[in-house]
């Protein structure tokens, strides 16, 4: 739902302010301090109320170097300088010169005895500051990370932050010596995240011996993680050390995703899609349908008034009981309001409904453009899904638009060169025309990447010269290695979910089915140089 207008710190601030005027002052004061002390500049609503409650004697110099601590912290250097106006001791006046002038410059930190243990302070400006020179120099912020963070007694929650920040942000440069600048940063693995990225550093080197070393290291239930239950067994193949259990190979193949996919097809057993329809009867859903909720509903999706629409749809779940709410998200779907539909199937915790979870729409478009682009239509489907889960007129933050959410600047060049017709922006709102030019850029990426769909894939979402720095840093690696190692999260998540995607909507459709096609099978790590052989 959306939030309430008037619950807001605006609002906040006038309560406060008549209680202020109501003689009410210990609770406005209380509630005061809370309110100033923030990082961001509030409301000039609040003005009145915080001018009294420093007239009254209640602000003194600790809270206003807390304050302008987190403002240089936030970013707001401006309002940090203003608050110095209120440090009355010396000592925090010095602290917050030191910590202003890392702010404009954290590369003096470089300076050892800038900083000591003494002040409690100096730790917090020492991790702010290596933090920021991390973006223009990593290596040599990580250095001095290892250098004070003992030395000026960084507070544990800060400590662990830049520890987990340093470990993935290294791990996804692939550094030659990471494994041994994670043994200085984390020898007693107490951070997963870090831990998983040591193992596809490990993946990287082919070290299988590592790789089950470090899953080891992992919690245990994110060793039962379908993710590493793929790798310890291909690593347990690769070595011959190890009990490759049935228990566990039968957990890791009985799932719907991407690993399970992978292993179903290792060792040529059928795919398990988990699905458990709803069964609603017409009756039933006709019933919510007519309600005076969803017939607003209905008629704003008509008027193209899909916000609105969505804000009714919010505010009417909030009375529906459980089995209602899940029939809303087919009513959504018998609409065609496929997005909301999927919506609905999460928010009522019913992700095994495949029907609404995977919707086929622009059938007759997506079959007819992939033929004439030549590519499979399931992973232009796919793609789709995954982009906008079937929102024809929706755009991104950056600017893709619709179904395939492509940028207009790609989608100009893709139709000049497949001679589509297309005038503008608007146009990629149109699903034919979308369609058309996303099923282009799929062949395009296809063809540029040598018909291997995974790097096309990746491609697609994160752009093909990043994909192509990837292949020139990692391309000698094992597919499924390749896949694991992609250092952008979405990305990763993007092409294992797409190709998922397809099993999925093949299965359904009684298509014949495979994740990876032969040639690309043959590219997984179990199949490469060595005695390898099917789990």
């Amino acid at each position: 739902m959306a939030q309430n207008p008037i619950s807001g710190t605006k609002y906040q601030c006038l309560e406060l302010i008549a209680r202020l005027n109501t003689g009410d002052t210990a609770t406005a004061y209380a509630s005061a301090a809370e309110l100033w002390d923030v990082g961001s500049s509030q409301p000039n609503s609040c003005d009145p109320l915080f001018d009294s409650w420093i007239k009254a004697g209640n602000l003194n110099s600790d809270i206003a170097l807390s304050r302008l601590s987190k403002a240089i912290e936030a970013g707001n250097t401006s309002l940090a300088k203003y608050v110095q106006r209120y440090l009355t001791q010396p000592e925090h006046k010095s602290v917050s010169d030191l910590f202003l002038k890392v702010s404009a410059d954290p590369a003096i930190l470089k300076d050892r005895s800038l900083l000591n243990s003494a002040n409690p302070l100096h730790g917090r400006i020492a991790a702010y500051g290596i933090r920021q020179l991390a973006r223009k120099d990593l290596e040599q912020s990580f250095a001095l990370w290892l250098r004070d963070r003992d030395r000026l007694k960084v507070d544990p929650q800060r400590r662990a932050t830049l520890d987990s920040y340093f470990g993935v942000r290294m791990g996804k440069n692939f550094l030659p010596d990471y494994e041994t600048l994670m043994g200085r940063l984390d020898p007693d693995f107490q951070h997963q995240e870090v831990t998983e990225w040591r193992i596809r550093n490990a993946l990287t080197r082919l070290d299988w011996n590592r790789v089950q070393q470090l899953i080891k290291r992992l919690p245990a239930e994110l060793q039962a993680n379908e993710r590493w239950l793929y790798w310890n067994s291909v690593a347990i193949d690769r070595t011959g050390k190890g009990n490759n259990s049935p228990d566990s190979l039968s957990r890791l193949i009985g799932s719907r995703n991407f690993y399970s996919f992978l292993a179903a097809e290792m060792h040529d057993r059928p795919y398990n899609l988990e699905d458990e329809p709803a069964g609603f009867d017409s009756a039933q859903l006709d019933r919510l349908e007519q309600s005076p909720a969803f017939k607003r509903m209905r008629e704003l999706l008509y008027l193209d008034e899909t916000y609105q629409a969505r804000s009714e749809w919010n505010h009417a779940q909030t009375r529906l009981s459980d089995a209602d709410r899940h029939a809303a998200a087919h009513v959504a779907s018998r609409w065609g309001w496929h997005d909301q539909s999927i919506r609905g199937a999460i928010s009522s915790n019913r992700w095994n409904d495949l029907s609404i979870r995977f919707p086929h729409p622009y059938k007759a478009l997506f079959k007819q453009y992939a033929a004439e682009r030549g590519i499979n239509r399931t992973w232009a489907l796919s793609i789709a899904r995954q982009e906008s889960a079937f929102q024809a007129s929706v755009q991104s933050s950056a600017g893709a638009r619709g179904l395939m959410q492509l940028m207009p600047n790609t989608a100009a060049q893709v139709a000049k060169r497949y001679t589509v017709p297309y005038r503008n922006s608007a146009d990629l709102n149109t699903p034919a025309t979308n369609i058309s030019l996303g099923t282009a850029y799929l062949s395009q990426m296809l063809e540029r990447f040598n018909g291997n769909r995974v790097f096309a894939t990746a491609a697609y979402n994160a752009g093909p010269h990043r994909v192509s720095r990837w292949l020139e840093e990692r391309g000698n690696l094992p597919l499924d290695i390749w896949i694991e190692t992609i250092p952008f999260d979405e990305t990763r998540n993007y092409v294992q979910n797409v190709l998922a995607f397809g099993v999925i909507y093949d299965v359904r459709d009684q298509q014949p089915t495979r994740m990876l096609s032969p040639a690309e099978s043959a590219l997984l790590a179990l199949y490469q140089s060595g005695s390898a052989k099917k789990l």
